[in-house]
């Protein structure tokens, strides 16, 4: 009798375990869903990705590709800062315009380097601490916004918001694969 119960525990918890498995987006459209205000974005920046064209998609290399496009935005928003901050005409500008972008600068550096550190996670199967770096890349961006708030609108408009929504697709995307 016993043994007849254990049979339909273990068949049970087998139907109810096979069922709490995540099922991969078969489309880039669903993929991207999970980025939720950046869903347009993730569209375009990803759908002339060749994962993006299999079915289902290889969401691995999209998360790949999510991270590098942010990476390389990243990387040219701090060569751009590095470039604004060495020209002469900025260092007649405010203290808090010169403050923001050396502290900018250094932050996308960061930032960058977090993307990267990501990007070599991503490859190895680490999506945990991959989820970690790409969250350690937005914070840095923001905290660039945060310490820019006293400068003028429009008196910097390189360090826009594409990074923090670039690493937004990234964990969105990143997350799909730790719940895999």
């Amino acid at each position: 009798m016993a043994s007849s119960s254990m049979i339909t525990f273990t068949v049970a918890f087998c139907l109810v375990a096979g069922s709490a498995v995540a099922v991969p987006p078969a489309t880039l459209q669903e993929t991207c869903k999970s980025a939720g205000e950046q869903e347009a974005l993730c569209v375009e920046i990803l759908s002339s990705n060749p994962a993006a064209q299999q079915t289902p998609v290889d969401t691995p290399a999209l998360a790949h590709a999510a991270v590098m496009a942010a990476g390389a935005n990243a990387t040219g928003t701090a060569d751009e800062l590095g470039r604004i901050y060495d020209a002469v005409e900025t260092k007649t500008k405010s203290p808090d315009l010169q403050r923001c972008i050396e502290d900018c600068n250094e932050r996308y550096q960061s930032a960058a380097q977090f993307l990267s550190q990501a990007s070599s996670k991503l490859d190895a199967g680490s999506f945990d601490e991959a989820s970690v770096l790409i969250s350690g890349a937005q914070s840095v961006v923001k905290l660039c916004q945060r310490t820019c708030q006293s400068v003028p609108q429009g008196e910097l408009t390189v360090c826009s918001k594409n990074v923090d929504r670039l690493c937004t697709i990234a964990a969105a995307i990143t997350g799909l694969l730790k719940n895999q």
